[in-house]
């Protein structure tokens, strides 16, 4: 029995798949350059040497998969933890839905972009929020997607959920 040959062919190279399994070659076909480096992206965790501060009194601890808000651990789930970071680590910026299903639930092409399935999970971030009493909202972008805001950049907003 002797040993196959390896080849890997680039998506310019193609045409020659037949000729090389005729030869009794094992053929691996390298993905395109955006699959390629979204994998490479994937695998890889960015270091991070110490916590984030995201907003005030807010830790994003990436190492440790958790957010701390006032010492304690907020009590989150891996795909709540993947999103509320996400929203955390740009306070004020609006993310889209297609975004946070992005940031939470990966890009598998069998997962449609659902607004709802992000909406819920949003409501029960908001719900543990509110339990925990953080200074932390999460503001409908309306048609969009969501942001997070403090208690302070919420108080001069009408209709924020902040208001006394």
């Amino acid at each position: 029995m002797g040993v196959p040959t390896v080849f890997l062919v680039g998506e310019g190279r193609l045409a020659l798949i037949p000729e090389y399994l005729n030869l009794g070659s094992v053929v691996v076909i390298a993905p395109d350059r955006d699959t390629l480096q979204r994998w490479q992206e994937e695998q890889t965790d960015p270091p991070s040497a110490q916590p984030q501060r995201a907003l005030d009194g807010t830790v994003v601890d990436m190492d440790g998969r958790r957010i701390m808000w006032q010492g304690e651990s907020l009590p989150l789930s891996e795909l709540e933890f993947k999103v509320l970071g996400a929203l955390l680590g740009a306070p004020g910026r609006a993310w889209s839905f297609r975004e946070l299903r992005r940031v939470g639930w990966g890009d598998g092409a069998e997962i449609p972009v659902d607004p709802y399935t992000v909406k819920a999970l949003v409501q029960r971030l908001r719900a543990k929020l509110t339990a925990a009493d953080a200074d932390i909202a999460i503001e409908a972008v309306r048609g969009f997607g969501f942001r997070a805001l403090t208690r302070r950049d919420t108080c001069d907003v009408e209709g924020s959920p902040f208001l006394v």
